[in-house]
């Protein structure tokens, strides 16, 4: 493929910078300068909008509503609190406001979540952006009114996904507590993924694309937003989430895949959530620890046992950051483990139980070599699991397992990993041996992201893929936007991130 390398002279007067005046690589638009990511300046930023919602009422944002969802370039000036000119109109009547937003990122990563909202006509019909008379129309979707469930359990967004115990052990623990998944897919093993479409079908999940940025065309240079944000954009995928089921929802909670809540009083989530928060009424959400676990996964369907993967499970000493389970009325935007904008008096610290937090899935036959990467100490199983959830679970599963369909897909699963080792090495290299094991590295910290690791392709295990169409805006200032719409699954891409 030919790829176009230019140099771009780039004058930013007034910025105090000694080399405001310089010669930068260019690479198809995209900057080339990987030691000065979080200094260097450039004269617009970039806005990728992942998604915009219209509420004709809301509790917390008001009538006639938009939320904007965007992952903005942070560098250039100050977006803690930016100001975006938003027109709505409904065929007969046009309506200029200023969107006022909130960021919810990392000081590493050059590109930050960012939520905005402002109130515009009713009836909404179209929906633009404007800055200095030029506007871009951008694609925007009616909020959710009514749920699956009172509680939503947003998954964060999925890659090269091919652990389906895992996807097992949550999706029916979710599903005998009254949760419902709500999944974000950027790649997944196929047959991985035609199995959670059963589970769809059946009303345990909803499935959704999480996208790659892509900047279709671009009149002013910038840096490649996917390595330089946050995990994927895990925050903004639990922002949208928030944002589909703000009005139809009583709870949500923002968990991994590998992240497991057994209540430890109430039959359901839903009283669980309601106990707790009668114990703090002022809260603002409700915050779970994760303590770690490991366990020892079946290689096939057939040998999956509920009540084996249970009495497999060992239980570490330790207790990470948490996850937090919010009345969406009290958030409007969230980072991965909490807001960062939220009052910590209000954040109610649950005690007891924690989520399971099942991070080191262990193979009955193969090398368990993420083990000696990342040691920790593993015991008897410290949490609570009843008996009587147990068999229902298990029963709940073989009612699905002996479909015929799920059968025929549960022949084609992984029964080994692959891809599991090495993105858990990626992961560790990147970002986990700096922050638990103190594995020194050279230089500051770096941005939690993991989009350089090489992820090799299998004829055996193709992946379906998120995509859709990308459009950008025209040249504005100082935000250009760029956005995606009509996605679709893909099985052209490969199992990438």
């Amino acid at each position: 493929m030919f790829v176009k390398r230019t140099f771009w002279k780039l004058s930013l007067p007034g910025n105090g910078d000694s080399n405001s005046d310089y010669i930068e690589p260019i690479e198809n638009g995209i900057v080339i300068d990987p030691t000065r990511r979080l200094s260097r300046k450039l004269p617009v930023s970039h806005v990728f909008i992942t998604s915009a919602y219209y509420y004709p009422t809301s509790k917390s944002l008001g009538q006639n509503a938009i939320a904007l969802n965007m992952v903005v370039d942070s560098v250039n000036f100050n977006v803690e609190e930016a100001t975006y000119n938003v027109v709505g109109s409904n065929g007969t009547h046009e309506k200029l406001t200023v969107a006022t937003s909130k960021v919810e990122g990392v000081p590493s990563c050059r590109y930050t979540t960012a939520m905005a909202r402002t109130n515009t006509v009713e009836n909404l019909m179209k929906l633009e952006m404007e800055s200095n008379g030029v506007k871009v129309e951008v694609p925007f979707k009616m909020a959710r009114y009514t749920a699956p469930k009172p509680v939503i359990i947003c998954i964060s967004p999925q890659f090269v996904a091919e652990q389906w115990q895992m996807f097992l052990m949550h999706v029916h623990v979710a599903n005998r507590f009254g949760g419902h998944l709500h999944m974000y897919i950027t790649s997944m093993v196929e047959s991985y993924f035609e199995l959670m479409r059963e589970y769809e079908k059946r009303g345990y999940l909803t499935l959704d694309y999480w996208l790659r940025m892509k900047f279709e065309q671009a009149q002013t240079p910038y840096f490649e937003p996917n390595g330089n944000i946050e995990w994927r954009n895990q925050a903004g995928a639990e922002t949208d989430c928030l944002l589909q089921y703000k009005e139809a929802a009583e709870y949500i909670a923002f968990f991994d895949m590998d992240d497991i809540l057994f209540p430890a009083t109430y039959p359901t989530y839903l009283e669980e959530f309601n106990a707790e928060w009668a114990l703090q009424p002022n809260a603002t959400s409700l915050l779970y620890g994760r303590r770690e676990h490991e366990f020892i996964k079946a290689q096939t369907m057939s040998e999956f046992s509920f009540t084996e993967l249970v009495e497999s499970l060992r239980s570490s000493p330790t207790v990470k950051r948490g996850k937090v389970v919010v009345k969406p009325e009290t958030y409007n935007h969230t980072w991965i483990h909490y807001s960062w904008h939220e009052d910590i008096s209000t954040r109610h610290n649950v005690s007891f139980p924690h989520l399971i937090h099942v991070q080191r899935p262990l193979q009955k036959n193969g090398n368990n070599n993420i083990t000696q990467l990342w040691k920790m100490e593993f015991g008897p199983l410290n949490e609570t699991i009843r008996a009587e959830d147990l068999k229902e679970i298990e029963e709940d599963y073989w009612r699905i397992r002996n479909n015929s369909r799920v059968f025929e897909i549960s022949k084609r699963l992984p029964y080994q990993d692959f891809y599991l080792p090495i993105v858990f090495k990626c992961y560790y290299d990147s970002f986990y041996g700096f922050i638990f094991d103190r594995v020194r590295r050279n230089g500051p910290m770096q941005c939690p992201n993991a989009d350089l690791c090489e992820l090799p392709q299998r004829d055996d295990y193709r992946c379906i893929h998120s995509d859709a169409e990308y459009f950008s805006g025209p040249h504005m200032e100082p935000f250009t936007f760029h956005f995606s719409s009509n996605s679709f699954w893909s099985k052209d891409i490969g199992c990438y991130q």
